[in-house]
């Protein structure tokens, strides 16, 4: 059997390192999230158009409709102001999120040429215990590091005191500094946590997989995100009842029983439950959604244009009172992507979702780990996304894209033997 090319060894290396960088954004910081995702795209472009890129035919329906859903948002902009749905164009960096929706795609193209499992792994886990770790000292102190200002990382949020006067308790954002990055990035990972877990025969891997889903769990905890934390509980019982059996499943479902035990009878967290239903039925969520469903209804084709939400549901301010901070979106996925991108971009992401979760699950019924982690990520994204719009949260959506796009990779059976 010959060796490898030089080319070959060298684009080798190069996705790993495309990778690593990527994996290492995952809990440190939004910035290097971004300069994976685009280094991603840009090697996936390159082995495109070099005919070096081979690909299986669903997960290339996978890639070809999430560029076709990118070619829409870049153009629905000008479509918007064409037809009058829109003013101006949407401000620079939401409108490069259009990067984000390709993000996934590039990083399954990136893993065909190879992906360092172990070094991923080693990398997340030790990220992630860190800034669970972090976090929890912020949950009891506040955090009186002042960033310079070009990092513009809102401070308030991770000082945000959920607790009392006598018994502060503060919200955690860990090395992101924002608590709801901190949560629902926490969901992204702990996919493949969970896979590990209840998939390996290795006792050294479990044991450390069971230690980040712990520090996960933690995660969510101390960020006091309700959704995320629900999400989180769910995706864990999820793979309680579909990878475990015997005793593990019994002991991981206590584990589960005990964190909903301490949410209840945790005051802040109990304060903030008992909320939950009714900002979602009369509260801030439901004020958001109703304008959303206004912009829908005023331009249901064409929406007013990725990216201007916000200005557009701004205009509507005088009759629903809506705020500059619930204005960024309708905090659901399937409703602002109709308003900004209209019915082709609905249609559009209902058909990146549907083949992709096709493409996971025919990995997953073949054994593949890494298929299984991306799809329980999957279903804690879709939890989250009833609530909230992930894409606006750059990191977030890149986090979930990363696991995904590795769901579709080879090799994924390393960690089982």
């Amino acid at each position: 059997m010959g060796s490898a090319s030089p080319l070959a060894t060298r684009l080798r290396h190069l996705a790993s390192a495309v990778l690593c960088l990527y994996a290492v954004g995952l809990f440190l910081a939004e910035a290097v999230l971004q300069a994976g995702a685009v280094l991603a795209v840009a090697l996936a472009l390159g082995l495109a158009v070099s005919r070096q890129l081979r690909l299986a035919p669903d997960v290339r329906a996978y890639v070809v409709a999430s560029g076709a859903l990118c070619l829409w948002q870049l153009v629905s902009p000008a479509v918007a102001l064409l037809t009058g749905a829109a003013e101006r164009w949407p401000r620079g960096s939401r409108y490069g999120q259009t990067l984000d929706t390709v993000a996934g795609a590039a990083v399954a193209c990136v893993g065909t040429l190879g992906v360092p499992w172990w070094t991923l792994g080693i990398l997340v886990a030790c990220g992630w215990v860190g800034a669970a770790a972090l976090g929890l000292y912020q949950h009891r102190v506040p955090w009186s590091w002042e960033p310079p200002a070009f990092l513009k990382l809102n401070m308030g949020r991770l000082h945000e005191n959920f607790g009392t006067e006598e018994s502060p308790h503060y919200a955690s954002g860990g090395f992101f500094f924002h608590r709801l990055r901190f949560a629902h990035g926490a969901v992204a990972v702990l996919g493949p946590a969970l896979a590990v877990l209840g998939g390996t025969r290795r006792a050294r891997a479990r044991v450390v997989a069971g230690g980040v889903v712990v520090a996960l769990l933690l995660s969510t905890y101390v960020s006091f995100a309700r959704a995320a934390l629900g999400a989180a509980v769910g995706v864990c019982v999820l793979a309680l009842l579909v990878l475990m059996r015997g005793t593990p499943r019994r002991v991981g479902l206590v584990v589960a029983a005990a964190l909903v035990i301490a949410v209840l009878v945790t005051p802040a967290w109990s304060e903030r439950a008992s909320r939950a239903l009714e900002n979602v039925a009369s509260g801030e969520r439901a004020l958001a959604m109703s304008v959303g469903w206004r912009l829908v209804g005023a331009h249901p084709l064409v929406g007013v244009g990725f990216g201007n939400h916000k200005p557009a549901a701004l205009r509507s301010q005088d009759e629903t009172h809506i705020t500059d901070l619930l204005a960024t979106d309708s905090h659901n996925l399937w409703l602002t992507t109709w308003a900004e991108t209209g019915l082709l971009g609905l249609l559009l992401q209902v058909a990146v979702h549907g083949l992709l979760a096709r493409a996971l699950l025919r990995r997953h019924r073949a054994g593949s780990l890494a298929a299984t982690g991306a799809l329980l990520s999957f279903v804690g994204f879709h939890v989250l996304s009833l609530v909230h719009y992930l894409p606006f949260h750059s990191s977030v959506h890149l986090s979930f894209a990363f696991v995904w796009g590795l769901g579709l990779s080879e090799g994924s059976e390393v960690l089982r033997d």
